[in-house]
């Protein structure tokens, strides 16, 4: 119990402003709990009930009425393995989705706080095995050193070549776009990085990409807490974009990427950087309103799922539906949509507490995931959770009478397509690009 104090301060230095608004004027009225993916699992999962185990340590802390009256003001330090254990479970029932602070009558995103609870978390050494190893690992820059996330990466790069029928521009400098794969998208929608390319083949822009993938997704440490992490793998990567001379920097994962790099580099590097960053999304309706590409409209029943990140936290919202409605005459939104769309429960690490995530990286890998009885424990239920969590946005899907699911973040694709052989309908869940491969073309 020793690291518990300094890494309640250590959390407690990420408090700012902002921050404090977080922290002081929460009323408790209760209207983020209807929109929170993990609520209806239990009640204790609320953003308020999450929050409320930083502000407890903030109150004691940093506050005088804390430091001297303690528990009678809702100010204490944890002292217990049960405390810590709650603590953990409460911190890994939020996606981070933002939906929380849409909602709040006074601007107040628990979901933030969240985060500085995992940097409490982490700095005590109790970050998931699992997320630990992907932020280790990511950080060490040494990852394709990995026979098996080399062999990944490889048979991208292969099936890439196969589909546009040569060589890739690899490492080429001063090109007008350089598209920034992660190696999770190359794990776990390799068709989305393959049709990406495909894409910026076909309709003849000069592009280029890294030859090696530089992070596992950055920054895992934007989901663990560990700032440090963060700021080490963004700085790599602006160094590369820099040194390769990028003007356009384009994404195909609408997860934490993209406001990482779009938004949070600036403050990492110490400057306004001197490209720009632009998901897939935004890039094809810059060439569909410069008349640069057109698009043939088939017929399929499609719906639009916004990834948290790329909507509410980076308000690419009118985008994708531009494309989809010049790719088919039946586009429809879904019920809950744009800033009030559900999160499909997966983000921030959620889709990794699964047993068979577990087993199937232990195999690629050859790295042994060993997890204590307690942490089994705390995976299970954490699996059950997020299961659960899924149900509400496949409702939504079907209601919809969407027959294919479009989205952006390989987290979304994933979990929708697990909810759908769960709990139905029957859909198909696939990536923006792969989605539009076949049906854009330069003008």
């Amino acid at each position: 119990m020793e690291a518990v104090v300094p890494a309640v301060k250590k959390a407690l230095r990420r408090v700012d402003p902002v921050q404090l608004h977080f922290l002081e004027n929460c009323v408790a009225c209760a209207a983020c709990e209807s929109v929170c993916p993990y609520t209806p699992i239990s009640k204790l999962y609320s953003p308020v009930n999450k929050a409320e185990e930083l502000r407890f340590m903030y109150r004691k802390v940093m506050t005088i009425s804390g430091r001297l009256l303690g528990p009678l003001v809702h100010a204490k330090i944890p002292k217990t393995e049960e405390e810590l254990e709650w603590i953990r479970e409460v911190a890994y029932r939020c996606t981070n989705c933002w939906h929380c602070y849409t909602v709040c009558p006074f601007g107040i995103n628990s979901g933030s706080m969240i985060s500085v609870l995992r940097t409490f978390v982490d700095s005590i050494g109790m970050t998931p095995t699992i997320l630990k190893a992907f932020e280790q690992f990511e950080a060490s820059g040494r990852f394709m050193e990995n026979e098996g996330l080399a062999r990944v990466w490889q048979q991208i790069l292969d099936q890439a070549k196969e589909a546009v029928g040569g060589d890739l521009p690899l490492d080429k400098r001063g090109a007008e776009v350089l598209y920034m794969p992660w190696l999770a998208e190359a794990m776990f929608v390799p068709d989305s990085v393959v049709n990406t390319i495909r894409i910026l083949s076909k309709i003849g822009v000069d592009w280029t990409m890294p030859s090696k993938p530089l992070a596992i997704r950055p920054a895992v440490g934007s989901v663990t807490g560990n700032l440090e992490q963060k700021k080490a793998v963004l700085s790599a990567i602006d160094s590369y974009l820099r040194e390769f001379g990028a003007k356009t920097v384009l994404l195909s994962d609408g997860g934490f990427p993209y406001p990482d790099l779009r938004f949070e580099m600036p403050g990492v590097v110490g400057r306004v950087p001197e490209y720009r960053v632009l998901h897939l999304a935004e890039f094809l309706v810059e060439l569909l309103r410069e008349g640069k590409v057109k698009f043939k409209a088939g017929s399929d029943k499609v719906t639009w799922h916004d990834p948290c990140k790329l909507a509410r936290a980076g308000g690419v919202i009118p985008e994708p539906r531009i494309l989809l409605r010049e790719a088919t005459t039946e586009f429809r939104e879904l019920p809950h949509h744009g800033a009030e769309s559900y999160c499909c429960g997966g983000g921030s690490g959620m889709g990794c507490m699964t047993r068979d995530l577990h087993e199937a990286m232990g195999q690629l890998t050859g790295m042994k995931f060993e997890l204590s009885e307690r942490e089994s424990e705390f995976i299970e239920k954490a699996e059950q959770a997020y299961i659960k969590s899924i149900e509400r946005k496949m409702r939504d899907v079907k209601e919809s009478g969407a027959e294919v699911v479009v989205t952006a973040c390989p987290v979304c694709v994933e979990t929708i397509q697990r909810g759908s052989s769960l709990y139905g309908p029957e859909v198909k869940a696939l990536h923006l690009a792969t989605y539009l491969v076949d049906r854009i073309e330069p003008a």
